[in-house]
């Protein structure tokens, strides 16, 4: 029995630990890797599900139509490995002509993009919503996550709210809330977008919708009364709302623009205007997860049927593919491929090369999900040295320390996208730091070459601080500003990718003016320094020969020389005035402008002082005595007292160099 219990015992351990295994296998180690994180850009709104653009989730798109207030399905899904997971793809339509609609090219751009993303994209097609056919035909260069998430129906509530806690979801607003104010074109809006996707009650807000006379602007001012609770107005004037600040709660709506971010990782922004002759595509592309608008590609077609070509060539030209950053040192990286292990082709549009240029971008979301850091680091881009499938090792090239480095988190997110200048030049303009009005003017630009390190003039900023930097061979341009041959920055840079570029630093005007003023210091001290030597000399030798009034001449030729004190004080005077200008308040220039005047003052107190005057006046006293001539056994004091002043001449330069 006592055997038989024993192999029933390990039959069942045996039994329990294939049961482990089987579950552990479940649960691949890319998807615990993946961070599990909303990335609403809906404020005070937490959602356990991780988003398309960062999960990388590998079901079909998602239609900007569907109901906000249904379960959402890819949360329960596999997360596939990110160099395995495809782009989620939405392309928004927007044309002058109302025959051109998404239905119309859907069809044939699949057809034409399925050469070279089949296995890449998850492709969706629809008509733009109306925020962002405004903010296209205004200007697609200028297109902001803002601009077009503005006119998104969002209900605000006060921060200050006793039930402020727990206010997150609309259903929420409807449970707690009493009265919800807004205008009755607002309120028709939304209870007709909520119909269309089956939420007539929009989650129990519907009933507490109260219509004011008026406008948006009548609604806003609800906002300081006391007894108003919430709102329904567009996300822009939400945003703006203050005394108390607003907690904003996302409405389930259809064509919400916020939805569609949240939904995929890669959105295009189509116009078609076929008014103009030749007709012509321009697409820009919107990363979600950083929520960065690329530059704008266009192309031009004849014939109508011409079109979906266009428009596809021009979504591959906008096309950035993006690298996730997995280790980042001070000047180097590590970064893997998104779908890099679906691409076929190295001649692939979504492949990325040695020699590349990429723009790293950082994330960091609060707890609800909402960035608190988003975007493009300031002048730094990634160089892509070596590649070995979808791993690639990059080189960091920035204007400053850090920026990629840093502990990774759920809620922090290091990407980088693929450059596309299609610009020939880029307009750089210098200016003071924080202070745009103060333009940095001759200000030299060099450019240093990243093979052999040798160094270019570019050429001087003008009476604006600008100067025009061409695209050359080489996309990545390593650029070094100086002044008075001092070197205040490196720029990194891409001529071409965008129109301008704008670089607050540390103007160095006032630490030059400062310099020349301490030079011409040292050289009169100098000066002083020979002309009160030579009339000492010549003093003592009017006393040797008896000749006493000529040597009280002289004494007092000397006494009319310019004092310790009186240099001392034109010295603080002027200190202080340069101190007190803008351009001198970085810690960095009035350092060195400290540096200089006491280094000079130091220079000073060596070598004027009233000792020689007050030597002088001991031998008039003794020549006096002695009958009006000084005792020829008397010591040669210009021989023991003669000052270098080569070696002055060597002290005052240094000082004002170090």
């Amino acid at each position: 029995m006592t055997i038989f219990a024993r192999n029933l015992g390990y039959c069942v351990a045996a039994t329990l630990f294939l049961v482990m295994q089987l579950g552990c296998a479940e649960d691949s180690p890319d998807r615990a890797a993946q961070p599990a994180v909303s990335l609403t850009g809906a404020e005070g709104v937490a959602a356990e599900s991780p988003p398309a653009s960062v999960s990388g989730d590998a079901a079909a798109p998602i239609s900007t139509t569907a109901n906000a207030a249904a379960p959402n399905e890819d949360a329960e899904a596999e997360v596939e490995p990110w160099d395995f997971s495809p782009y989620k793809v939405l392309v928004w339509i927007v044309s002058d002509e109302p025959r051109v609609s998404a239905e119309s090219v859907r069809q044939p751009l699949q057809e034409f993009l399925d050469r070279d993303f089949a296995a890449i994209w998850q492709l969706d097609c629809a008509d733009a919503p109306p925020a962002v056919v405004n903010a296209a035909n205004r200007n697609l260069g200028e297109m902001t996550y803002e601009s077009i998430s503005a006119s998104d129906p969002v209900v605000a509530v006060k921060r200050d709210h006793e039930d402020a806690v727990r206010l997150r979801t609309a259903a929420n607003v409807g449970e707690i809330v009493s009265d919800v104010y807004t205008t009755q074109g607002m309120m028709d809006e939304v209870r007709r977008r909520a119909a269309e996707i089956g939420n007539d009650s929009i989650d129990g807000v519907s009933d507490k919708l109260r219509a004011l006379e008026g406008d948006a602007i009548a609604v806003s001012k609800m906002w300081e009364d006391p007894t108003t609770e919430a709102i329904l107005v567009s996300r822009g004037m939400a945003l703006l709302l203050d005394k108390p600040e607003a907690k904003i709660i996302p409405v389930p709506l259809s064509g919400l623009v916020i939805e569609a971010i949240d939904s995929y990782d890669k959105i295009f922004v189509v116009r078609i205007e076929e008014s103009v002759s030749p007709a012509s595509v321009s697409v820009v592309e919107l990363d979600t997860l950083m929520r960065h608008f690329g530059p704008v590609a266009t192309r031009h077609f004849v014939q109508p049927s011409e079109m979906p070509g266009t428009i596809g060539r021009t979504m591959i030209e906008a096309f950035a593919p993006v690298v996730r950053i997995e280790d980042a040192g001070q000047k180097n990286a590590k970064g893997l491929l998104r779908a890099g292990g679906l691409i076929l082709d190295d001649k692939s549009p979504a492949m990325v090369h040695v020699g590349d240029v990429l723009e790293p971008m950082t994330r960091k979301n609060d707890r609800n999900g909402n960035p608190i850091q988003i975007g493009p680091i300031d002048w730094a881009y990634l160089l892509v040295t070596e590649k070995k499938d979808s791993l690639m090792d990059m080189d960091f090239h920035a204007g400053r320390a850090g920026g990629l480095q840093g502990r990774s988190n759920k809620r922090t997110f290091r990407m980088a996208l693929r450059s596309r200048p299609f610009g020939k030049s880029t307009m750089l303009r210098l200016h003071a730091q924080k202070d745009p009005d103060f333009p940095l003017i001759g200000y030299e630009i060099y450019d240093k070459n990243l093979e052999t390190g040798d160094m270019s003039f570019v050429g001087r900023t003008d009476w604006n601080g600008r100067l025009d930097v061409e695209a050359a061979d080489s996309p990545l341009h390593l650029l070094y500003v100086k002044n008075g041959g001092a070197i205040l920055a490196r720029l990194p840079m891409v001529p071409g990718l965008n129109p301008h570029a704008v670089a607050d630093l540390s103007g160095d005007d006032m630490r030059l003016q400062a310099e020349a003023y301490i030079r011409g210091v040292q050289n009169a001290i100098i000066d002083l320094v020979a002309i009160r030597e030579l009339l000492a000399a010549r003093v003592r030798l009017r006393l040797r020969k008896g000749e006493m009034d000529e040597a009280r001449e002289l004494l007092h030729s000397l006494r009319e020389q310019p004092t310790h004190e009186r240099i001392a004080d034109d010295m603080d005077k002027k200190l202080t005035a340069f101190l007190n200008q803008p351009g001198a308040k970085n810690p960095n220039q009035r350092a060195k402008i400290d540096q200089m005047f006491s280094q000079t003052q130091d220079l000073l107190s060596r070598q004027i002082n009233p000792e020689k005057i007050r030597a002088l006046e001991e031998d008039m006293i003794t020549a006096q005595k002695n009958g009006g001539r000084l005792p020829a056994e008397e010591k040669d004091e210009d021989k023991a007292q003669a000052v270098d002043t080569t070696k002055v001449i060597e002290e005052a330069p240094a000082a004002a160099t170090q």
